[in-house]
């Protein structure tokens, strides 16, 4: 049996309705469900959060996992990536208001992703403080707490909001397909199997 490990909420529903797509069929489904199986084809699925897709996964809990590309980032783990899905499209971006700069001075970013945000400065070499912060990461420079964010932006109506722009793009996002290195070697032709229904899907 392959084990999938998929990220909680929207991404999650997409993933499941993209393997239904492949032929699986989920009986189970419930938005409180941690586990869920596909007994004809030999799929189960673990629910978890987005940021835990890629531990489960390169733990060997999981063989597979479908999460974003940020999860990925953020986790700093090495692991085998052979396709993208075509969905869960938005973009890590730098975002302040409008007249902000990076002008030398020590600089405050609030983020609910440091890795990708300590990434970010240092390809761009701009000394800057990193504030983790876990949600409503708009309200940061609106009350004086940080001069600029890192965060997702899908519409971008969240930041104008705030009074908040775009200054850059960190990087794009979509669903990623990562996989155990292990499973990689001792379920190839599972593995493969999954991965030719997932191609055809694509290509379709």
């Amino acid at each position: 049996m392959l084990r999938i490990a998929l990220a909680k909420g929207r991404l999650e529903s997409e993933s499941i309705s993209y393997l239904e797509k492949c032929g699986y069929t989920f009986l189970e489904k419930s938005d409180r469900k941690l586990l869920i199986r596909d007994s004809e084809n030999n799929i189960e699925i673990l629910s978890v959060k987005p940021l835990d897709v890629p531990i489960y996964v390169y733990s060997g809990i999981a063989d597979i996992g479908i999460c974003g590309t940020d999860s990925i980032v953020e986790s700093g783990l090495s692991l085998i990536q052979p396709m993208k899905l075509p969905f869960g499209i938005c973009s890590m971006v730098v975002a302040s208001f409008p007249d902000f700069k990076f002008n030398g001075r020590r600089t405050k970013i609030a983020s609910k992703f440091p890795i990708s945000t300590k990434k970010y400065l240092s390809s761009k070499s701009i000394d800057a403080d990193i504030i983790k912060l876990n949600g409503s990461v708009e309200l940061a420079p609106v009350v004086g707490l940080a001069d600029a964010i890192v965060d997702i932006v899908q519409t971008g109506r969240t930041l104008k909001e705030h009074g908040l722009t775009i200054i850059d793009e960190v990087y794009k996002i979509s669903a990623m397909v990562c996989v155990n290195n292990v499973s990689y070697r001792t379920k190839r032709m599972d593995l493969q199997f999954l991965f030719d229904k997932l191609w055809k899907v694509l290509d379709s």
